[in-house]
């Protein structure tokens, strides 16, 4: 595994991270600083491995420029990342709402509601999936071709 698939790897776990870490603040369930502290530390990670395989790699800018200004290879790289990236967030939101139908019929968190963090997640996702389909190819590249 390349080190920019370790950093996609590790960038969305922290955010699933965060994403339990502050649901536990948000339930009252035994909340504690602990769960303020690892949610903070969890954006963190995210910031950082986001500015170093989003930013500094230039693949932000390649995914959110607009068509005309790209060329051939680059139009079909991102075409690819779109759809792709696309079908995984419509699966990803289906089994967040299963997930939340579930377990509001079984009673086993009928209070929970979709938290801000939650939200804030899935459009943080919705926008850096396409770039981290890019990343994760480029990871399959040769050194110099990218």
């Amino acid at each position: 595994m390349t080190g920019r698939r370790i950093q996609v790897t590790v960038n969305y776990a922290a955010l699933l991270i965060m994403n339990i870490a502050f649901y536990f603040v948000f339930t009252g369930e035994n909340a504690s600083h602990i769960y303020d502290a690892v949610g903070l530390i969890s954006i963190i990670v995210v910031g950082v491995t986001f500015r170093n395989v989003h930013w500094k790699t230039g693949i932000w800018k390649l995914a959110h420029t607009k068509s005309k200004d790209l060329d051939e290879r680059e139009l079909s790289l991102t075409h690819w990342a779109l759809s792709q990236s696309y079908a995984w967030f419509a699966v990803i939101c289906l089994v967040i709402m299963f997930a939340f139908s579930l377990s509001s019929r079984m009673n086993i968190c009928p209070q929970y509601t979709i938290s801000i963090p939650l939200v804030v997640s899935l459009i943080y996702l919705s926008h850096t999936l396409p770039c981290s389909m890019i990343a994760w190819k480029a990871g399959t590249l040769p050194e110099g071709t990218e």
